[in-house]
């Protein structure tokens, strides 16, 4: 993380990963609840495949097997994509966490950063060697 004050341990990283972990997180639940099939001859809120409960309405009338399925779905829809959006919303939030953080710490400047960010004139004559020390590696004229 060069230029960065944000320290792998401190509470704003923390919380910027947890809400991009838990954003994913909750996108699987909705996605595997999501794909659960809503009854025997029904399909899922993300895969509403009935043709089987079609099928048997077309073959025993008025069983209205095909009406009860699409029910279902819609009723288990509602919750599955709650679940995505919520999704959604936690990893751009942890997102923008991160997006603050980083132009907080630029805005701040160099001198707000601390030597390392800085370069090897701000850290003094031992970071930049042993000719600015003057102990060696020069001419002697």
């Amino acid at each position: 993380m060069r230029g960065t004050t944000v320290r792998r341990n401190s509470a704003a990283w923390q919380a910027w990963l947890w809400l991009i972990g838990a954003g994913f997180a909750v996108l699987l639940v909705g996605i595997v609840f999501g794909l659960q099939k809503t009854g025997p001859l029904c399909g899922s809120p993300l895969i509403p495949d009935s043709r089987a409960a079609e099928a048997f309405d077309a073959l025993h009338r008025g069983a209205e097997a095909a009406a009860a399925c699409y029910r279902a779905i819609g009723a288990a829809a509602v919750p599955t994509w709650i679940l995505i959006a919520l999704a959604v919303v936690l990893v751009l939030a942890g997102v923008t966490v991160r997006i603050v953080l980083i132009s907080r710490s630029a805005a701040r400047g160099p001198e707000a950063r601390g030597p390392e960010a800085r370069g090897p004139e701000a850290r003094g004559p031992e970071a930049r060697g042993p000719e600015a020390r003057g102990t060696g590696g020069g001419s002697l004229r």
